[in-house]
């Protein structure tokens, strides 16, 4: 923790989001599991380039962070906040997940520790990881984080969570299934995803909306715009 420097703990002042009469409490010891979780991601790509199992490390935080935080009873609104990602990223557990943030980047982009406006909340860490699952969480669905875990961060990053069309389930399940195949397998490369289908459907975007359709005529939908733009 030698990298925070000092600070005065007595300056902290707590900011509690819920209802005056919430019984729910979230406190550090409901945080053990995914502790241990976060141990054994880090133990099992300890010995790997991270750089180029990103992806794969990435969805593996996705299920325990998620559940644990769906477990505790915590609301879209209360995890839509800035200030509870900066809690569990810099001071929760003495540091722990602030330390992991930082084996998993071995950098210093601080915006994925939440050092940022509220406005960047979808470039913070955690909170990516939690809203993949947030978006995409089937609990009827034999692997309920199927379309959570699959892609890469960047492909999420980029081309999900800072793009309009990301806010439609339907339509983030039909991107991914054309991006990538049934074992995951990318698909679509990188170059015709940032220069001719991300381009295509942010033209459609502009006149239209993806609201009103079903994971099928999305499907149909990308495959058209991307035959065009081909």
């Amino acid at each position: 923790m030698s990298d925070h420097g000092t600070y005065d703990a007595h300056q902290l002042v707590m900011d509690y989001i819920g209802l005056d009469d919430d019984e729910l409490i979230f406190g550090e010891l409901d945080l053990d599991p995914l502790r241990d979780a976060l141990a054994d991601i880090k133990a099992k790509f300890s010995n790997k380039n991270k750089k180029s199992v990103a992806g794969a490390l990435d969805a593996e935080v996705i299920e325990p962070l998620h559940k644990l935080l769906l477990d505790a009873g915590s609301s879209p609104f209360q995890l839509s906040q800035l200030g509870f990602w900066r809690w569990l990223s810099n001071v929760a557990s003495g540091g722990y997940f602030w330390e992991f943030i930082k084996w998993r980047f071995e950098g210093n982009q601080l915006v994925n520790w939440g050092i940022t406006s509220q406005g960047q909340i979808i470039e913070v860490y955690f909170y990516r990881a939690w809203l993949r699952a947030h978006k995409m969480y089937d609990p009827n669905a034999a692997d309920p984080y199927h379309y959570a875990k699959l892609g890469s961060s960047d492909v999420w990053r980029s081309h999900i969570l800072r793009q309009e069309f990301g806010r439609d389930s339907n339509f983030v399940k039909a991107f991914l299934d054309t991006v990538y195949d049934s074992s995951g397998a990318t698909v679509v490369g990188t170059n015709e995803l940032r220069t001719k289908l991300i381009p295509a459907l942010r033209a459609w975007t502009s006149n239209s909306t993806y609201a009103h359709l079903s994971y099928s005529e999305n499907l149909e939908l990308i495959k058209k715009l991307r035959a065009d733009a081909v």
